[in-house]
């Protein structure tokens, strides 16, 4: 009996171990920047992301604010191949619109954007 508790025990100990180990792989985006393209209408995201997990460690939502209000939140199941790439948005925007980009890891990490003003 005490050898099976002695088990049990021992799993109890590795087990949070284990996870908090991968714990430790989980990143917000290193760098996100922003650009609008006033003429084209299109603002392009360039993240940069490094994922040593690549199926399950990936940006998942990039979360797109405009004055403030988030206007659209776009969810995604993988990440291009790379530590660094871009994502454009047809987005419609005058001069003086301001915009922040928030960029959630799939293990839960965020991080924004500076503020953008378009001009």
């Amino acid at each position: 009996m005490k050898r099976a508790y002695r088990a049990v025990s021992l799993c109890f100990a590795v087990i949070p171990l284990l996870f908090g180990s991968l714990a430790v792989y989980a990143s917000p985006p290193e760098n996100i920047q922003a650009k609008y393209n006033l003429k084209t209408q299109t603002l392009l995201v360039t993240i940069a992301h490094d994922s040593m997990f690549k199926g399950s460690h990936f940006i998942k939502y990039v979360e797109i604010k405009k004055n403030g209000t988030t206007v659209s939140i776009n969810t995604y199941d993988s990440q291009p191949t790379g530590n660094n790439f871009t994502y454009t948005y047809k987005i419609p925007a005058i001069e003086e619109d301001t915009f922040v980009v928030v960029c959630t890891c799939s293990r839960g990490d965020k991080k924004s954007s500076s503020e953008l003003m378009v001009k």
